[in-house]
C-alpha cells in the first residue's frame, strides 16, 4: 500500500458463462458447515451456482438452463436462501428452490427485475410495461399477486428492497425513483418520487 490507498488484485476468476455476466447474488444462509455461495446469470441464458471449497477454490456446483430463451439479467437468493429468483428479458422471472442438492424450477411471470424483501415474505419484480408487481409467498412456495404498482412512465429498470423495513424503491428511465410502502391495510402506494431536481 503506497500512501494508505488499497491496492485490489484479483484473487479468482470465475470462468465458465458464455456471454456477459449481468449479475451476482451471494446466498445470504447457504446452511450449516457450507462455505459461501454465489449466484451468476448471463447473456448465455443460463444461471451458474458457485461454490467455494475448503481449500478456497471456486467451482460450478450447478449450471441452472433450459429455462430461459434470451439474456437472464437479475438474480437474488430469498433470505432464507432457499428460493432464487430469476429474471430474463424473455419476460419471465424463475423461481428456483434447492431441493436435496437439486435446483427446481417453478413459478414464472414477466419481469425485469426481481427482489425478496427482508422477511422472504414478497418478491418484487417489474418489467417493461411500466410496473412493479408484488407477489405473496404463500405455502408451498406458491405466488399470488399482492399488489400492482403503477406510476412510472418509462419501462421500470430495478426494483429493491430496504435491507430491515417494508419500503420498496423502485427504478424507472422516467429517471425517477419511486418510494412505495404498504398503508397497513395490505394496500401499497407511492410514498415519494425522487426526479432529477432532487439530485444531490
Amino acid at each position: 500500500m503506497d500512501g494508505g490507498a488499497a491496492e485490489l488484485r484479483e484473487a479468482h476468476s470465475l470462468t465458465g458463462h458464455g456471454d456477459r455476466v449481468w449479475a451476482l447474488a451471494w446466498n445470504p444462509a447457504p446452511g450449516p458447515g457450507s462455505g459461501p455461495v454465489l449466484a451468476s446469470c448471463s447473456g448465455d441464458k443460463t444461471v451458474r451456482i458457485w461454490k467455494r471449497a475448503p481449500d478456497g477454490a471456486w467451482q460450478c456446483s450447478d449450471v441452472l438452463e433450459d429455462t430461459h430463451n434470451r439474456t437472464v439479467k437479475s438474480c437474488a437468493w430469498s433470505p432464507n436462501g432457499k428460493l432464487l429468483a430469476t429474471a430474463s428479458f424473455d419476460a419471465t422471472t424463475a423461481v428456483w428452490e434447492y431441493n436435496g442438492g437439486d435446483f427446481e424450477c417453478g413459478h414464472e411471470n414477466e419481469v425485469k427485475s426481481v427482489s425478496w424483501s427482508p422477511s422472504g415474505s414478497l418478491l418484487a419484480t417489474c418489467s417493461r410495461d411500466k410496473t412493479v408487481w408484488i407477489w405473496e409467498v404463500l405455502p408451498g412456495n406458491e405466488f399470488e399477486c399482492a399488489s400492482v404498482l403503477t406510476g412510472h412512465t418509462q419501462d421500470v429498470k430495478m426494483v429493491q428492497w430496504h435491507p430491515i423495513l417494508n419500503i420498496l424503491v423502485s427504478v424507472s428511465y422516467d429517471n425517477t425513483i419511486r418510494v412505495w410502502a404498504d398503508d397497513g391495510d395490505d394496500e401499497w402506494h407511492c410514498v415519494q418520487t425522487l426526479t432529477e431536481a432532487n439530485n444531490c
